[in-house]
């Protein structure tokens, strides 16, 4: 097993990665949709607070990272915070020279296909079937939740 003797600091911290996924990440998402690049500027907003971290004291940089995410993006909502958090990763290794920024889009747009194919048939097909199913036994059974759950 290797060790390592000295480690790079990173900027971020999980409670960066937690308020960005909560304020604008899954929540945010679908308010900011386009169809020219569709969930960009809700990504941008995403991360913007954490790349002012990575290059504090460097603005070129930052407009060059913030420009760098306006691309293209569109995901399930509910999995934007893991690829903002794999591109912040990835973006404080660009700002300590170790990767070119180009590879921080690549990792994004091979991310999307796969991780939206796994989300759109958990949270847009299985979920709501199962919610139907159970409010559609509540309100048989007269609850007054079952219209409730079935709106899930």
């Amino acid at each position: 097993m290797r060790t390592m003797t000295s480690s790079p600091e990173n900027k971020i911290t999980r409670s960066d990665l937690v308020k960005s996924a909560v304020n604008v990440g899954a929540l945010g998402m679908e308010f900011s949709w386009t169809y020219y690049k569709q969930m960009n500027i809700a990504f941008c907003l995403m991360v913007a607070n954490m790349l002012k971290k990575i290059y504090a004291g460097r603005p070129d940089d930052y407009a060059e990272a913030l420009h760098r995410h306006c691309a293209f993006f569109n995901i399930t909502v509910q999995f934007a915070p893991f690829v903002g958090g794999i591109a912040m990763a990835m973006e404080e290794k660009v700002a300590r020279g170790e990767i070119e920024p180009e590879s921080v889009n690549d990792v994004k747009a091979a991310l999307m296909g796969p991780l939206s194919g796994i989300g759109d048939s958990i949270f847009l097909s299985t979920l709501r079937v199962v919610a139907a199913a159970v409010g559609i036994s509540l309100c048989q059974a007269g609850n007054p939740f079952g219209p409730i759950a079935f709106l899930l």
